[in-house]
């Protein structure tokens, strides 16, 4: 699976986004944050990246800095956002 990252600012963040995605009927996982992602917020949102395009309109109303990862190989994240 091709999956996609989202670093929110906190765990407060992360919940916002987590009920907004989620009544949108997004297939989305909370998990702990990769070690190679580091970041403030424990918990980053995973989805399959084919959601890209929906994540990204759908979060345009949470005014916080967000931050979008690919997983490239078994250690490697690139950043995807797109501003």
């Amino acid at each position: 699976m091709n999956y996609c990252i989202l670093l929110l600012p906190s765990v407060h963040d992360v919940m916002k986004a987590e009920k907004i995605l989620l009544k949108a009927g997004v297939n989305i996982n909370v998990i702990a944050t990769p070690r190679e992602l580091s970041h403030n917020c424990g918990v980053v949102i995973c989805f399959e990246c084919s959601s890209y395009k929906k994540v990204v309109s759908l979060l345009e109303e949470l005014i916080v800095e967000k931050k979008i990862f690919r997983k490239s190989d078994d250690t490697t994240y690139l950043e995807v956002t797109q501003e």
